[in-house]
């Protein structure tokens, strides 16, 4: 049999994106334009909703009377297409316009999804922009498609965007709960709550959300942690000591919310495993680019500062964290805290904070800072209101003290400052944001 020609192939998978239907895609919270002069970039995790998110735009386009035959999807995963080198990507757009001729004329839409497991894709991307008359989008599973990928190669002609796991609004909405004017104040609120506790414990990947069977959200979340480590890793950086790879990923997961250095780790495994401190600082530097897990520094104007002392671990999201490390007592807690720094994060540069005491998380504003503690319960401990006091004393820019509770809620004035306690759920639905809008 002779094998098809990658221009055939690219025609079929053109002509199979066409003829048949869009796959069911429940919208996100994410706003774009849908026509702009700039590149659309969309950057995130694996299995955050990207591809999904593209197929919303695409039925929006539809919807504004934007035939299908002018949109043109390819995945870069797909295995027809692999592999493919740089001389070959002139074959897309060949094959596009020899199947409609009549489209020369006209502004086409395209959708390039993961385009960065494709060597040199920033050059074909920018000469299309160039030369043709096209919106492009494109979505990548690196924080380099964000950073140095996109500010050496497409030099402004891009806005980009990130997408994660879904937030608690989200997560809602996915579950088809809709929220009611003054929910909280109904028979709704116990829905939610019980929503939260899911939410919490199992995290906010879609597949996972729409999954009823546990059973079966182990075994994805177990796929997923091995797509980490064999093709966003691995593969992508070429790592070869798996030993070590998995080793850390494990600890860092498990130790989630705890401080994490290279030299404490070093010294912990250096009996067991065949590892350097170069090679756990490139190792950890690639874990960090699959968006993953994050290493937040300890706060301080200093940057040595910043460098030296340990960094406080956050992941992407709690339910793949539970399937792949050691289970402790205490981990309510360390998943309420985790779920807090992971919703900071995507909002900006957050740090953490320790002396005598200590305090979770530390936001730059553009007021001042903002200190936050995690206490899911109740019964606020005092140390949580001690260590907000000890660092406004170091750091006289603090504007706002906030203790992220359980259902506590107000403010109290201690030692003549004002502490703010909000509840977990209202703060994950945005302070009332998302409840005064209904």
């Amino acid at each position: 049999m002779v094998n098809p020609s990658k221009k055939e192939i690219f025609k079929f998978l053109i002509k199979e994106f066409h003829t048949q239907p869009l796959p069911f895609a429940i919208k996100r919270e994410l706003e774009i334009p849908l026509s702009s002069n700039k590149i659309i970039t969309i950057y995130g995790p694996r299995r955050s909703g990207k591809s999904f998110y593209f197929f919303y735009l695409i039925q929006e386009l539809i919807k504004k009377n934007v035939v299908k035959e002018r949109i043109l999807y390819l995945n870069f995963e797909d295995d027809r297409i692999l592999p493919l080198a740089y001389k070959e990507f002139d074959l897309i757009l060949e094959a596009y316009f020899e199947l409609y001729p009549e489209n020369k004329k006209e502004k086409i839409f395209l959708f390039f999804d993961e385009i960065q497991n494709i060597k040199n894709w920033e050059i074909f991307i920018r000469r299309i922009y160039d030369k043709e008359n096209s919106q492009i989008f494109i979505t990548g599973s690196s924080s380099k498609l964000l950073s140095k990928e996109i500010a050496t190669s497409l030099r402004g002609r891009t806005l980009s965007y990130s997408l994660f796991p879904l937030n608690f609004r989200e997560f809602l909405s996915f579950k088809e709960e809709k929220l009611k004017r003054d929910f909280q104040y109904t028979s709704q609120r116990f829905r939610v709550k019980k929503l939260l506790e899911e939410f919490i414990e199992w995290g906010g990947f879609p597949e996972i959300v729409l999954e009823k069977d546990f059973v079966l959200k182990r075994k994805i979340l177990e796929e997923y942690f091995n797509l980490l480590i064999y093709r966003d890793l691995v593969d992508r950086f070429s790592l070869n000591n798996i030993d070590l790879l998995k080793d850390l990923l494990k600890y860092l997961f498990t130790n989630f919310t705890s401080t994490f250095s290279i030299n404490s780790y070093y010294n912990l495994t250096k009996q067991k495993l065949s590892l350097s401190r170069e090679t756990i600082s490139r190792y950890l530097s690639c874990i960090e680019e699959s968006l993953h897990l994050f290493l937040l520094p300890k706060f301080s104007y200093s940057l040595k500062v910043q460098k030296v002392n340990p960094k406080k671990i956050i992941c992407l999201d709690n339910g793949l964290r539970n399937i792949i490390s050691f289970r402790f007592s205490q981990d309510k807690g360390k998943l309420v805290e985790n779920l807090v720094g992971f919703e900071l994060i995507k909002k900006g540069k957050i740090f953490y904070w320790s002396n005598k005491q200590e305090v979770d998380f530390i936001k730059k504003e553009e007021t001042g800072l903002t200190a936050v503690n995690v206490c899911y319960s109740n019964l606020v401990k005092d140390r949580e209101a001690k260590s907000l006091l000890e660092f406004q004393k170091n750091f006289r820019w603090l504007k706002k003290r906030m203790i992220i509770t359980e259902d506590k809620e107000g403010e109290e004035k201690i030692n003549g400052k004002t502490i703010k306690f909000t509840p977990l759920w209202k703060w994950l639905l945005g302070q009332n944001r998302a409840i005064s809008k209904l």
